[in-house]
């Protein structure tokens, strides 16, 4: 018995175009690096960075649950790509221009990633506040759960009563930070216009405190590397 599950032709393809393309850089790397060009290995290795960074970045901004830490993955890609082409076809002075620039252009990476974390966390909740100012009363009526970096994370599913309808509604966000049980009432803020769309404040609140921490940390540790790299390191 199948599983229900059909396929267009556009997957099809998606899928054919995806294992050629991957199969042939890996074979692509193979030949490069026994024909002494290690630099196009690291280009061919910066290439997937750079998709597996984009997909996580259209999948994330298409569920409404972007990331700006993926932001980091494509941005090492294309540096690699680059890198990698000017280390095999580019001169001794251009080389050595870049062996001198690369230390402040990874910083660079890193203090734009914390930057933009910060940024799109407060913009973010700011706007969800906005829109989500219906404050209503939900019960905890189920807790979805998948596997994580070997560890268990959830989502509760809410039920309430609006607009003469019961109707559940989850955020499909998982996590470990904010826990709750099964059958737990909370206040939720929700968009009247569109009831899927809310916040639940401890929630939002614990993920903010935890954005607002690991981006604080990649722009501190780049501003500080940086400052030592300049007026420090001789």
């Amino acid at each position: 018995m199948g599983n229900g599950r059909k396929y267009g032709v556009g997957s099809i393809l998606a899928g054919i175009v995806f294992l050629i393309w991957f199969f042939a850089s890996i074979g692509a790397m193979i030949y490069f690096s026994r024909h002494d060009m290690g630099a196009l290995v690291v280009t061919l290795f910066g290439q997937f960075f750079l998709v597996m960074g984009t997909a996580a970045i259209i999948s994330g901004i298409a569920n409404k649950d972007f990331q700006p830490i993926t932001l980091i993955f494509p941005l090492i890609g294309i540096a690699c790509m680059v890198g990698g082409c000017i280390f095999q076809f580019g001169s001794e002075t251009v080389i050595k221009h870049l062996e001198n620039a690369l230390p402040y252009l990874l910083l660079s990476v890193f203090l734009i990633v914390g930057v933009s974390l910060v940024l799109t966390t407060y913009v973010g909740s700011k706007r969800r506040h906005e829109r989500c100012n219906y404050c209503i009363s939900a019960t905890c009526v189920d807790l979805k759960s998948q596997y994580h970096d070997g560890s268990r994370i959830y989502c509760p599913v809410y039920e309430v009563y609006f607009r003469g309808e019961t109707i559940q509604i989850s955020s499909n966000v998982f996590s470990n930070i904010n826990r709750i049980s099964v059958g737990e009432t909370r206040e939720i803020y929700l968009n009247p216009e569109k009831p899927t769309d809310f916040y639940e404040p401890k929630e939002e609140k614990a993920i903010n405190i935890f954005k607002y921490v690991m981006g604080g940390l990649f722009t501190a540790a780049a501003v500080f590397a940086l400052i030592m790299m300049i007026y420090v390191v001789k």
